[in-house]
């Protein structure tokens, strides 16, 4: 006889399969957290010498964003330097912005994900699963392992909601 626990882990294993594997595998999603947290080791000296900042790293299939707002350039180069060589990371892209953290609204940046997102849900021909997004001061950063056409249909419907400034495709394109 099955029990209550048993029965929602068969409801909800199909649904936990479905999502991943749209998504990537296991060891990727565990290497993509063990970069995160190295990259944020390495950086977290240099942001402790230079305040204000508001700084996130993200690491999806093992391309890496690092985003947010500091103080100058000298310090968006100090972090460049920071995360070259570590390890199983594919390639990083620095969006540091100079700037006031302070200045940046986030419930404005969570109204506009959650917009793009439920847009990217609705479009047809496009699996919103495999893209990730996030958005920092108005800008909103694409990424996953999508197509060619579906990157770009992904960036058009993201630069189409109101309040977006800027696209960012971070991509990596599987044809």
């Amino acid at each position: 006889m099955l029990t209550k626990n048993s029965l929602r882990f068969l409801i909800l294993l199909p649904v936990l399969l479905l999502g991943l594997s749209a998504c990537t595998t296991f060891g990727t999603v565990a290497e993509d957290s063990s970069i995160q947290v190295r990259i944020k080791d390495r950086i977290y000296p240099i942001l402790e010498k230079n305040q204000p900042n508001a700084v996130d790293v993200v690491s999806h299939n093992l391309y890496v964003l690092i985003y947010g707002q500091v103080p100058n350039e000298d310090v968006v180069n100090q972090i460049s330097m920071a995360v070259k060589g570590v390890p199983e990371m594919k390639k990083a892209f620095n969006e540091l912005r100079i700037g006031n953290p302070e200045n940046v609204s986030t419930a404005t940046d969570v109204w506009i994900t959650t917009k793009v997102k439920s847009s990217l849900a609705a479009e047809k021909g496009l699996d919103s699963k495999r893209i990730k997004v996030i958005t920092e001061d108005k800008e909103v950063f694409l990424m996953g392992m999508v197509t060619r056409e579906e990157g770009d249909k992904a960036a058009l419907v993201a630069r189409n909601i109101s309040g977006v400034k800027k696209v960012v495709k971070i991509f990596e394109y599987i044809d």
